[in-house]
């Protein structure tokens, strides 16, 4: 039985190898004159190349992966320049989202795209949940991974998901959109508050299995597999490959799964991605880029990370994020006094001795040497940091989390 079930996952990962890349030559082929694909599906199309490619599809060296970024970051600005604010239908809440995700995914900096703030705008249009079409949590996941992949994710926008988990309007799709906006918190904040509701969306899905191993047609089926992708890559691996293999049957002759969103659902899928990996493409790991396409070398002058503050201990029941954009260089000290000094809900204080500053508060929450609580700070989502405040330098899309916890 092990080795009929080796067989089956080694034949299943070829065959999808195989149609994968024609699916990708489908998507490269049907871009139009000016590089895109039309009706404000640039970033769909973009995500599923960064995806459905090994190391990331996107590079700057690359002249024709670079006239589609631009194009993509053309119809962004266009509608920005005709609606101040996003505040229309076709851009409100979840298409914005997707546009965001398609930025993190080439390299681009979302809060600083050509002088637009667009973690702001998009929290904004969250915070005025519902309006428009932005009026169920299918379209509102996709915020939600806009602000997970971009590193700005904190509970205050997360908490509608896990307030809707077993409720879904639209079903198996709803469930595993929701599923891979959560497992993106999990993984990128160490939030332990997602889990019950990632679970009660996974069993969701599994109920809704077809006799032929699909969850539905290709696009409920291509979600379906990335949520389970994206809760734990190594288990129900007989599953997922008999979806994938029922993903195999919907390609066309031409490499089509029926259009660009289709192939934004199915291609990640049959690679075992999901949308909560695309702020972890490899290219992005290699270049320090603010815009694309790049027409000079620059180097950045300011980055952007998240600072959480984690107190559930002693009585306290403190969950809160912050955005925070300092000068390149910045240590970690230095960059809590900008917050500081930028917000009005973020307080701390230090006293200074031998080895740097030691944080002895946050938030008017105190240490407390007699229940022998301090603030750990931790590099999401639990490695400690092996120096203080004052060694530490961040990194573009750190998420630092001060914990309260005992010794």
């Amino acid at each position: 039985m092990k080795i009929l079930y080796a067989v089956l996952c080694t034949l299943v990962s070829v065959h999808c190898l195989g149609v994968r890349e024609k699916g990708i030559r489908w998507l490269l082929k049907n871009r139009n004159e000016d590089w895109g694909w039309g009706m404000r599906s640039e970033a769909e199309a973009i995500t599923a190349l960064q995806l459905a490619k090994g190391s990331g599809w996107y590079n700057p060296d690359k002249p024709n992966t670079v006239a589609s970024v631009k194009e993509m970051n053309l119809v962004l600005l266009a509608a920005i320049s005709n609606y101040p604010g996003l505040d229309t239908a076709a851009w409100y809440g979840g298409k914005l989202g997707q546009f965001i995700n398609g930025l993190v995914s080439t390299c681009q900096n979302p809060a600083n795209f050509y002088d637009h703030n667009l973690i702001e705008l998009l929290m904004n249009q969250m915070n005025n949940f519902p309006k428009y079409y932005f009026n169920h949590n299918f379209a509102y996941s996709w915020a939600v991974l806009a602000l997970c992949n971009s590193g700005a994710i904190n509970e205050t926008y997360y908490k509608r998901l896990l307030d809707g988990a077993g409720n879904y309007t639209f079903g198996v799709d709803e469930a595993a959109i929701s599923v891979i906006a959560l497992c993106c918190v999990r993984d990128r904040t160490g939030a332990s508050d997602v889990i019950p509701a990632i679970n009660t969306g996974v069993q969701y899905i599994l109920s809704n299995i077809k006799p032929d191993g699909s969850f539905g047609n290709q696009y409920t089926t291509g979600l379906a597999v990335q949520a389970l992708y994206a809760d734990n890559e190594n288990s129900r691996k007989l599953i997922k490959k008999k979806a994938q293999l029922t993903l195999l049957a919907y390609q066309q002759p031409d490499g089509s799964f029926g259009g660009v969103t289709a192939a934004n659902q199915v291609l990640p899928a049959l690679a075992g991605k999901s949308y909560a990996d695309l702020g972890d493409i490899n290219i992005c790991q290699k270049l320090t880029t603010t815009q694309a396409p790049p027409t000079t070398t620059t180097t950045p002058t300011q980055l952007t990370f998240t600072i959480q503050v984690v107190a559930n201990i002693e009585g306290h029941s403190e969950n809160q994020s912050y955005y925070v954009t300092v000068p390149v260089g910045s240590s970690l000290y230095d960059s809590m006094g900008i917050l500081q000094e930028s917000v009005s809900d973020f307080s701390f204080k230090a006293k200074d001795t031998s080895l740097g500053h030691y944080i002895t508060e946050i938030n008017g929450i105190s240490e407390d040497p007699e229940k022998r609580t301090y603030w750990q700070i931790l590099k999401a989502p639990d490695t400690p940091l092996e120096v203080g405040v004052d060694g530490y330098i961040p990194n573009p899309g750190d998420v630092i989390i001060f914990r309260l916890s005992t010794y």
